[in-house]
């Protein structure tokens, strides 16, 4: 019986790429390099905003100017996170659901602690999260287990009784890192191979399916 659910943030439960993809180029547009495709961003996103950084820098940008371009990315980022931003159809509805059964409901994302805490309390104003676990100092990013494995503890429940809910491989890595069932997701921003090929253990098309695996 599942007590708990993990979740990510980017591709899993808010669809961020408008915002990223702005923010991302106002960025590049301020230091006079390329801009970048959506895609591009895409692929870049989920392993915390500095591995963002280095994807779409040009190639041979020394790493002092690597640190500052992050830095004014992740103040950029965090002025227009919430322009075009909102939850993915359908999610909502099941985060509610979700609750009314009293399973309980995390966040757990390598972007920054303080953006993703802005992000879940402006799109889902109405849900008790038990922790909305961003990249914090001293905190490992993801797929290092550690901070799903604080949240199972703040949650006080195994990793048998829980669900981990992503888009990528670097959350079925987490998740298998961490002892619990691998959930990917396919209206995020990986395809079907890459959750499978890191270890996903179900798979699902919208987020209503999700309920359907309660009681496994």
């Amino acid at each position: 019986m599942i007590k708990g659910v993990i979740f990510d943030l980017d591709g899993t439960t808010l669809y961020t790429l408008p915002d990223l993809h702005h923010s991302v180029n106002l960025t590049m547009k301020h230091f006079g390099f390329p801009k970048k495709t959506a895609e591009e961003v895409k692929a870049g996103v989920g392993n915390g905003f500095q591995r963002l950084i280095d994807a779409i820098v040009p190639e041979g940008t020394d790493e002092a100017k690597r640190k500052e371009v992050g830095v004014y990315y992740r103040d950029t980022y965090r002025e227009n996170c919430c322009i075009d931003t909102v939850p993915y159809e359908g999610m909502n509805e099941v985060l509610k659901t979700l609750q009314e059964k009293g399973i309980k409901l995390a966040i757990n994302s390598n972007k920054s602690d303080n953006t993703t805490k802005i992000l879940i309390a402006k799109c889902f104003p109405d849900i008790s999260f038990t922790e909305v676990m961003g990249a914090r100092e001293g905190l490992p990013h993801k797929p290092d287990p550690s901070g799903a494995r604080q949240i199972l503890d703040l949650m006080k429940i195994s990793e048998e009784e829980a669900l981990y809910v992503g888009d990528s491989d670097t959350d079925m890595l987490t998740a298998k890192n961490a002892g619990i069932r691998a959930v990917g997701c396919l209206w995020g921003y990986r395809d079907l191979k890459t959750l499978m090929d890191s270890g996903a253990d179900i798979v699902l098309s919208r987020p209503e399916e999700l309920l359907d695996h309660l009681n496994d």
